[in-house]
């Protein structure tokens, strides 16, 4: 439900503006683990320390974690809908922002199923004191392969979607200063003239 901030902006509701920001720390963490676990060498100081924390299994778990909160996430905006539009925003900033709202909510729930694909597939299902459901009947290592080599892609898809998103919130806030960050970060205000 949207609520009245600064005066002229109306934002996202607590519940909106906590997923949204919790989701966003738990892409940057996900990211940053699945680059060391790919990146580390064999035997160095990063990938024992990777090992040490069990940076794959809290990569998996995560992975999960973030799979059901986009899911109530969607859920949520379908029950409680968005605030009106920032009024000085244009019909082509609007169809964009559309546009890759949509390819992030996609990439959210896609990156995470072909991670579990792919580790049904291996299997790799064991993350310590508990086993993940596995999404297939029988492992196909070779199989594996492709499906965390797609999931690897399409988290970079992501991450250049997140990167446009971040790049347009603060091209509102430093250009065009208008009250579209302040949507999500009601602190902010409405305009910084």
């Amino acid at each position: 439900m949207a609520t009245q901030g600064k005066p002229g902006v109306q934002t996202y509701g607590a519940t909106a503006r906590h997923l949204h920001w919790l989701m966003a720390a738990l892409v940057t963490v996900q990211v940053i683990a699945g680059l060391i676990m790919v990146n580390a060498p064999e035997g160095s100081l990063l990938a024992s320390v990777s090992d040490t924390i069990g940076l794959y299994n809290g990569h998996k778990l995560l992975g999960l974690l973030l799979l059901a909160l986009v899911l109530i996430r969607l859920a949520w905006r379908i029950a409680h809908g968005a605030p009106p539009e920032e009024p000085t925003v244009t019909v082509w900033q609007r169809e964009a922002s559309s546009l890759v709202h949509s390819w992030i909510y996609l990439a959210l729930i896609v990156v995470p199923l072909l991670g579990w694909l792919g580790i049904s597939l291996y299997p790799a299902l064991d993350v310590g004191w508990f086993k993940i459901p596995s999404l297939v009947t029988a492992p196909n290592e070779a199989t594996s392969a492709v499906v965390l080599a797609a999931h690897a892609i399409a988290a970079f898809v992501l991450v250049g979607l997140v990167l446009i998103h971040v790049g347009a919130a603060l091209y509102h806030y430093f250009i065009r200063r208008d009250g579209v960050l302040a949507r999500m970060l009601p602190g902010l205000g409405a305009s910084r003239k």
